[in-house]
């Protein structure tokens, strides 16, 4: 194994008492050493900033289908819910929707309509596995950031719309299948296999057919009891929903301000 040139130099100053030099050539190895640690540490320190921005930027993403999403439950939920409002009246008022019989039908069926939430969280989980969260510089915002993907609303809204209403299964079960295929084709649309649309469209039964239909619903006790609680839960969801939202578009907005002004 062959000594470094520069031990070589100051074991041989040692040897003839050149303190001086040795001294001298001393501080030039560990100057060099620190200045090459310095250097390495900082080419790591770019090189984390560099991929921290480059998640940020992933993150910022992720945010913003986040919020396209929410804003299509929430539409939908909102739909539901009135569809809900209206079967309901019917279930217990005997009031009919827009004094139709179809559409009190419709109304009753599309109140059964869901939507299932799934946070996009690719970039969180893979940072969390990987232990790496320390890349997000800003304590603060990495705090918000794990705050809204780990303990935020969003676990409150898997909880609550996580589970297909029983409402769901049993209006399904009593609407004739030829009615419910005519529903799947005029009065319901998806674009883009995410974004769904109720739509109004004319009845494909005589009002009479429709009445018995409807009539059925409404003598079922169990099922406007369902409806009641898939009712209240749906107007539960849109708020938690809403304020998902809010938190969203906030951390969005913050991690703009962080990848234009780190």
């Amino acid at each position: 194994m062959k000594t470094p040139k520069a031990l070589r130099s100051i074991a041989h100053r040692f040897r003839h008492h050149d303190w001086f030099t040795v001294v001298i050539e001393v501080l030039i190895v560990f100057t060099g050493v620190y200045f090459g640690l310095q250097v390495s540490n900082w080419n790591q320190n770019r090189q984390e900033t560099a991929r921290g921005r480059d998640y940020l930027q992933r993150f910022q993403v992720e945010l913003q289908q986040e919020s396209i999403l929410l804003d299509n439950m929430i539409d939908l939920g909102g739909h539901v819910g009135a569809y809900g409002a209206a079967a309901i009246a019917y279930a217990e008022d005997g009031t009919l929707y827009q004094g139709s019989r179809w559409k009190t039908l419709l109304a009753y069926y599309q109140a059964s309509q869901i939507q299932p939430y799934r946070q996009p969280s690719t970039t969180f989980d893979e940072l969390r596995s990987s232990g790496e969260l320390r890349l997000i510089r800003n304590a603060g915002l990495r705090a918000r950031i794990s705050e809204h993907y780990d303990q935020g609303s969003a676990s409150h809204a898997l909880e609550v719309l996580g589970v297909v209403p029983a409402y769901r299964e049993h209006v399904r079960g009593m609407t004739p299948w030829s009615i419910q295929q005519y529903i799947w084709t005029k009065c319901y649309r998806m674009d883009n296999g995410v974004t769904q649309h109720l739509l109004d469209c004319p009845s494909p039964v005589s009002e009479s057919g429709a009445l018995a239909v409807i009539e059925a619903y409404r003598a079922n006790a169990s099922l406007t009891e369902q409806l009641r609680f898939w009712l209240a839960t749906q107007s539960t969801g849109v708020m938690i929903m809403r304020a998902i939202q809010s938190d969203t578009r906030s951390i969005e907005a913050d991690v703009q301000k962080e990848l234009v002004h780190p």
